[in-house]
């Protein structure tokens, strides 16, 4: 059994539901590192008593974090945290380093660099802005237990950081760029649109993840936005495809009341 359970702070539904809540929260205890790959959660009822809900509520927050592939619960013995590779649920926003801690490893980064650039076609259209603008571009490489996984860079327009100088701007390297843009700037990324696909490692990604050229790797790139929609982060992303478990959820298809039969079973 485990001895964590002090760890969890009771849910609090403010835009969520009490179910996201609770799940939410367990969900981040199992980023932070409280609830390790392999280890075993509290029991239903302790996590009733912590969270301050219902036990109908813990079961959904528990079979929405099972459908997600983050935990797996067997009969009569208890609910694990899944052992797997670093796990990148597309359906979530959460940060590289929270997902390298999730898998039970030591986030780091091996190299970060920070400069003030002018925004090419691809980067103005994806955050609304002119082409030429000034914006700040945070170049690393991150890494897993040392290991180079993520090279990647980050865009946001440079009126976001008011009168922070840009080499003022990145404070520490292993700290969540969420978390700087939401404490320090006060920018919080609501949701994020991505796309995934499949590349070539050029000769400049190959040496930065120390991989041979040509290697193929998977290239996210993701607009994140503010609640009221607006975009304020860019990313563009090379991930090496043996480190990471891309997430989809797909949902079963639901009738649509007054359409064509033909239609609802497309």
């Amino acid at each position: 059994m485990t001895k964590n359970v002090k760890n969890l702070k009771p849910a609090r539904a403010k835009w969520q539901t009490l179910t996201e809540a609770a799940e939410q929260e367990i969900r981040t205890a199992i980023a932070e590192g409280i609830y390790r790959p392999g280890t075993q959660l509290p029991a239903e009822s302790e996590l009733v008593e912590m969270l301050g809900v219902s036990r109908t509520v813990v079961r959904e927050a528990l079979r929405l974090l099972e459908d997600d592939g983050l935990i797996t619960r067997r009969h009569g013995v208890g609910t694990f945290v899944r052992k797997h590779p670093i796990l990148q649920n597309l359906n979530f926003n959460f940060g590289t380093t929270e997902m390298i801690r999730s898998a039970g490893m030591a986030p780091g980064t091996a190299h970060a660099q920070v400069q003030l650039t002018a925004a090419a076609d691809d980067v103005a259209d994806a955050l609304n802005l002119t082409v030429g603008a000034p914006v700040v571009v945070i170049e690393r490489i991150r890494t897993a237990d040392h290991k180079p996984v993520v090279y990647s860079l980050d865009y946001l327009p440079q009126a976001l950081l008011g009168d922070t100088e840009v080499a003022a701007f990145w404070t520490t390297e292993d700290v969540s760029l969420y978390h700087m843009l939401r404490t320090s700037f006060g920018q919080v990324v609501e949701y994020g649109v991505a796309r995934i696909l499949p590349v070539n490692a050029s000769a400049h990604v190959a040496e930065k993840l120390r991989v041979p050229e040509g290697s193929v790797l998977l290239y996210l790139l993701q607009t994140d936005y503010s609640p009221s929609d607006k975009p304020i982060l860019y990313s563009c992303e090379y991930h090496l495809p043996d480190a990471f478990d891309f997430i989809i959820m797909r949902r079963g298809q639901r009738k649509i009341e007054g359409a064509p039969a033909s239609l609802a079973a497309a």
